[in-house]
C-alpha cells in the first residue's frame, strides 16, 4: 500500500483525505484544492532505433542512458515539491523530442510492443517514479498513448488491450497516487477511432471499469490546445477534465476554462479542470489561477524544431550539461537550472505559499 492517495471532492483535489494547498489564497483567488503540474513526460524514455538514439546522447558522456534519465528525474522530484508542484504528467510514449520529419517519422519510444506487450524495463523505470512520488507526497498522471508512437500498434484493437492491461497493472502496484490520461491531445488526427472524440470515452470507462479491492483508477484523457474541449460522452464521463493551453494567451486560456465549465455535462458533473500542458508563461499560469484551473507547465527545450508562444528554433541543442534547456527535448537536465524553469518554479512557490508582492 502506498503512502500518497489522490482523491476528488468536488472540483477539488486531496491528498491523503486533505484538501492540496488547504487555506491558501493568492490575490484573493483560492488555491485550496488546485493541483499544480508539470509536463514531464520523457521520464521513462528510451528510444529503440539506433539511428536516432544516438541523437539523445548526454553531452558529458556521449551516450544515451534511460537509467540515468528516470535516476536523476527522481533525485529532482523533492526541490519540485519545495516549490510547490504537486503533481507531474510522465508518458508510456513519451512526447516529441525533436519536430523535424526525419526524426520524429524515425524514433521509436514506446512502453509497449506493437502487440501490446509491455516492455519491462520501462515498467522498471515508472516503477521507480511512482515509489519516489509516492514517498513525498506526489499525484503522477500517466498518460498512455501519444500518437506518433500509437501507429506503431499492429491493430485498433491493441489500445484497449493495453489500457485494460495498464490499468490492472497499475491498480496491482498498490499505489494510489495515480490520474490516467489516456491519450495526448484525443483527436480525429490519429488513424485510431478509439482515440476520436466521439469514442474515446469507451477508453476511459474501460479503465474506470477495472477494479482491485473495490479500489479504481481516476482517469480523463487530454483535450487539444487551442479552442478545442472535450464534449458530450468523452465529458459525461471524465473524472477530471484535462485540456492544453498550447497556443492559448491569458484571457483566451480563461475563456476555455470558463467553456468547459458552461457545457451541460460539466453543469451537471463539476470536476477539477487541469492544464496538464501550455507554455513557460506564467502569466498563464496565474490567469488559470484566476480562472479556478490548475496549471501545467510545458518547457520543450532549444534544439526541438518546435514552435509555438515561444520560439525554440532559436538556437540548437545546447552542449553543456549544465545548459541544457526544457524538460521534453532530449537528453534532459531535470534541474531548475535555466531562467524559463525558474521563473515558473519561482511564482508557483509565491502562489502556493500565498505570497503576494
Amino acid at each position: 500500500m502506498g503512502k500518497t492517495a489522490v482523491s476528488i471532492d468536488g472540483t477539488r483535489f486531496a491528498i491523503n483525505g486533505r484538501t492540496t494547498y488547504e487555506g491558501v489564497t493568492w490575490h484573493e483567488h483560492e488555491i485550496s484544492g488546485l493541483l499544480f503540474n508539470s509536463r514531464m513526460i520523457q521520464a521513462i524514455f528510451d528510444d529503440e532505433n539506433p539511428k536516432t538514439r544516438k541523437l539523445w546522447a548526454y553531452p558529458d558522456t556521449g551516450a544515451w542512458d534511460p537509467a540515468r534519465n528516470t535516476r536523476e528525474f527522481c533525485a529532482a522530484l523533492p526541490e519540485y515539491k519545495r516549490h510547490g508542484l504537486l503533481a507531474f504528467t510522465v508518458g508510456m510514449q513519451g512526447g516529441g523530442s525533436v519536430f523535424t520529419r526525419d526524426v520524429y517519422d524515425r524514433y521509436v519510444n514506446s512502453a509497449f510492443k506493437p502487440d501490446g506487450t509491455f516492455k519491462q524495463p520501462y515498467m522498471d523505470r515508472l516503477l521507480k517514479i511512482l515509489d519516489a512520488a509516492d514517498r513525498i507526497g506526489m499525484v503522477v498522471i500517466i498518460n498512455f498513448f501519444y500518437h506518433q508512437q500509437a501507429r506503431w500498434f499492429a491493430s485498433e484493437s491493441v489500445l484497449p488491450a493495453v489500457t485494460r492491461k495498464m490499468a490492472d497493472w497499475l491498480l496491482e502496484t498498490g499505489y494510489e497516487n495515480i490520474i490516467v490520461d489516456i491519450a495526448n491531445e484525443a483527436r480525429a488526427g490519429w488513424g485510431h477511432p478509439l482515440v476520436a472524440p466521439g469514442r474515446v470515452h469507451e477508453l476511459i470507462e474501460l479503465v474506470q471499469g477495472r477494479r482491485l479491492n473495490g479500489r479504481r483508477l481516476l482517469a480523463s484523457t487530454s483535450s487539444n490546445g487551442g479552442w478545442e474541449i472535450p464534449h458530450g460522452k468523452w465529458l459525461g464521463v471524465e473524472d477530471v477534465s484535462l485540456p492544453h493551453g498550447n497556443g492559448c494567451t491569458p484571457q483566451s486560456l480563461k475563456m476555455k476554462i470558463d467553456a468547459i465549465r458552461e457545457e451541460d455535462e460539466y453543469v451537471k458533473r463539476p470536476r477539477p479542470i487541469v492544464v496538464n500542458e501550455d507554455s513557460i508563461f506564467v502569466e498563464n499560469l496565474e490567469a488559470a489561477v484566476e480562472a479556478g484551473a490548475s496549471w501545467g507547465f510545458y518547457c520543450q527545450g532549444f534544439g526541438s524544431a518546435y514552435k509555438d508562444m515561444q520560439d525554440w528554433t532559436v538556437h540548437g541543442r545546447e552542449r553543456d550539461y549544465d545548459e541544457l534547456s526544457g524538460f521534453q527535448t532530449l537528453p534532459v537536465n531535470w534541474t531548475i537550472n535555466t531562467p524559463d524553469k525558474q521563473r515558473f518554479f519561482d511564482r508557483l512557490r509565491d502562489i502556493t505559499s500565498g505570497k503576494e508582492p
